[in-house]
């Protein structure tokens, strides 16, 4: 069986979010709306973390080593945290003050991709999302743009481990494609789906599993040559992997988990809304901490015998 504990909620959807969570040391940062940053243990207490917030969402972490950390968040800004030093650094990159660094990809210890749209698509508005993105060769100091187009969002950039190529998701209305850096120019890999496609990984050189769908009506996970569509669980946001299964954050406080054997089953907590649930993280092999809208924090604990389950 799964367990899954709400251990914090708001009460609307005006409450905080949280949008990303990173492992550092012994505990986990999250980061999120209006820049929130604290730490959380694995019993669930929360820490605030002092440091120069400029007040906007912080949408992404990433790290170029065991102890230099980076973020993206809205409005063109960027931090940087040595945990060594103890020292923070804020770069607001000219000319995107309007726009969000949605996500970001850290490729080497000095390389960095962002990309993103107008703000405005990020708090659910309707605009021209004007994507972009952005890479910098010296740890985010300075940036160069290798990719723009007035009509697409792009929702996601990645890193393949398996050939170190990086990949994104660019979303036109009503549908998703997979592109690849090839030299400085972005080539198409794959015709995705006709949703948005809000994250993708890698399961070899050439295999993709992308999570998307629409928030309130279907989740949907595309590989390659299989489609997997839940009908109630929302859009999935994303996924993660641990060491016996993989777990999807999907919406109305809801996660898919499969067990890497092909079989899904949707699991969800009852919350005072429909809130979203953005990430997961793993704690050990069988717990896992997610977070979402309105500083949902859920605790998720599996049982050996979910196996005969599925």
């Amino acid at each position: 069986m799964v367990s899954i504990e709400v251990l914090q909620q708001g009460d609307s959807y005006a409450d905080s979010s949280y949008y990303d969570i990173l492992p550092v040391k012994d505990k986990f940062w999250i980061g999120g709306k209006y820049g929130i940053l604290q730490t959380i243990d694995q019993q669930g207490n929360l820490t605030r973390i002092d440091y120069p917030s400029q007040q906007v969402d912080i949408y992404k972490f990433d790290r170029f080593d065991e102890n230099n950390l980076i973020a993206c968040g809205d409005k063109g800004i960027i931090y940087k945290h040595n945990l060594l030093k103890n020292e923070w650094g804020i770069i607001k990159v000219r000319g995107y003050e309007k726009s969000c660094f949605y996500n970001m990809v850290v490729t080497d210890d000095s390389t960095v991709y962002i990309c993103g749209g107008k703000s405005r698509i990020a708090h659910s508005g309707k605009t021209i999302p004007n994507g972009f993105i952005l890479k910098s060769t010296d740890r985010g100091l300075t940036w160069k743009r290798i990719y723009h187009n007035p009509t697409k969002m792009v929702w996601c950039v990645k890193l393949n481990p398996f050939n170190e190529k990086v990949y994104a998701l660019m979303y036109a209305p009503n549908r998703t494609k997979l592109f690849s850096l090839e030299g400085d120019k972005w080539r198409l890999k794959h015709k995705i789906g006709k949703s948005i496609f809000h994250e993708v990984q890698f399961l070899d050189s050439e295999r993709f599993v992308a999570t998307g769908g629409w928030i309130g009506k279907r989740g949907r996970i595309y590989e390659n040559d299989r489609k997997t569509i839940f009908q109630n669980s929302g859009l999935l946001w994303g996924r993660v992997e641990g060491p016996r299964y993989n777990i999807y954050s999907a919406c109305n406080g809801q996660i898919v988990l499969d067990d890497k054997k092909g079989n899904f089953r949707v699991f969800g907590a009852k919350l005072n809304k429909a809130f979203s649930i953005y990430e997961t993280i793993f704690t050990s092999g069988n717990t896992a901490l997610a977070i979402g809208s309105a500083r949902t924090i859920l605790r998720i604990t599996i049982t050996d015998d979910l196996l005969t389950e599925l």
